[in-house]
């Protein structure tokens, strides 16, 4: 009877031993269900939460990245990232989206002015606009060419009063509209390609209306408005040329005697 006992015992034994040995080299643990799964981090760095698909794509990130911040990764069937969600280098939260290559092409985030930015990219990378906070905390909107040169800008100025400009294609400015930094009022400006301001629309120093047309070298050659001068002008019309110089030609008011 004690030799029954002692040979079931160890073939329970050994059976015992054949599952925990099979246990431990099968690393596939099926499903699995629980109510919370601590990560804890490793000698190797933080932990992380990987997952693949049936090609061993990865497709999934879980985890800690560089600089111990928690990240999320998402990838398509190819392994390219498409998603992005984590900690910037300045510790604040990012998301960035990526095309079925793996270029970026959507940016939503911290900018580098400690402000709110959404901005997007094409197919190439090239930057396509800017929406989110510039210097002093005010808000703007910038709209790039697929050269990612930027071709207009919608913003405010330092003096808190809004403005347009638009940009040639190799994002020189061509054109102007705003307040002016003395608080003037509207008033439109055009550059020609090599910079040099060409006209002038809008309102004057004394708050009335003002035309100035300019040479190819930014030089006023004409000028057309009201007049004042606190003795016999008090905003009547008047135009005067000058020559290529600058130097005052002629003039004609429509003051009536």
């Amino acid at each position: 009877m004690k030799e029954y006992i002692k040979g079931f015992f160890t073939a329970v034994c050994l059976t015992t031993s054949l599952f925990i040995f099979m246990s431990s080299n099968n690393k596939n643990l099926g499903d699995i269900v629980v109510n919370s799964i601590t990560i804890v981090p490793s000698e190797n760095g933080g932990g992380f939460l990987k997952a693949y698909n049936a090609q061993g794509m990865e497709t999934a990130y879980l985890g800690t990245a560089q600089g111990g911040v928690g990240v999320l990764g998402l990838h398509n069937s190819s392994g390219n990232q498409l998603v992005y969600l984590g900690s910037g280098d300045r510790g604040s939260g990012l998301l960035k989206t990526y095309n079925q290559f793996g270029v970026e092409n959507v940016y939503l985030g911290n900018g580098s002015k400690e402000g709110g930015t959404l901005q997007t990219f094409n197919q190439d990378g090239k930057q396509t606009s800017f929406l989110g906070t510039a210097e002093n905390g005010v808000g703007v909107l910038g709209v790039h060419n697929s050269s990612g040169k930027q071709i207009s800008y919608l913003g405010t100025s330092a003096q808190g009063a809004g403005f347009l400009n638009i940009n040639n294609k190799e994002g020189r400015l061509s054109c102007y509209l705003g307040s002016g930094k003395d608080s003037r009022g509207g008033h439109i400006q055009t550059y020609n390609p090599n910079g040099y301001l060409t006209s002038y629309l809008g309102s004057s120093s004394s708050n009335s209306g003002l035309l100035d047309l300019n040479n190819e070298l930014g030089v006023k050659v004409s000028s057309m408005g009201a007049m004042y001068d606190n003795t016999s002008y008090n905003g009547d019309g008047g135009i005067m040329l000058f020559n290529k110089n600058g130097e005052y030609g002629w003039s004609k008011d429509g003051k009536i005697e």
